[in-house]
């Protein structure tokens, strides 16, 4: 079946490191493609983007300078199968 106008919420992501150079926001909703969703920094350093998503529950992480993964502290977490862990965002309506 094909949904050609799916209901989506737009989700504001944000996080704050001031001394990074490049923040992208990575998850289960662009399959893990940490080219897909670069954030912007503003000038309190704090890293921001806007995405609309359908309902349902993501997991994602931000991936900062090209070199280490962070979950977001205000965001709940769960377990991956890596060991380590990944935030979670539930979208409803």
């Amino acid at each position: 079946m094909v949904t050609l106008n799916p209901k989506t919420k737009r989700i504001s992501f944000k996080i704050s490191i001031p001394e990074a150079n490049t923040v992208k926001l990575v998850g289960d909703f662009n399959n893990w493609d940490d080219s897909s969703h670069p954030m912007k920094k503003n000038k309190n350093g704090t890293w921001q983007i806007k995405l609309k998503l359908q309902e349902g529950e993501y997991q994602f992480l931000y991936l900062v300078d090209d070199s280490s993964w962070k979950t977001d502290d205000e965001m709940p977490t769960v377990k991956n199968e890596f060991g380590s862990e990944n935030s979670i965002v539930k979208v409803q309506y």
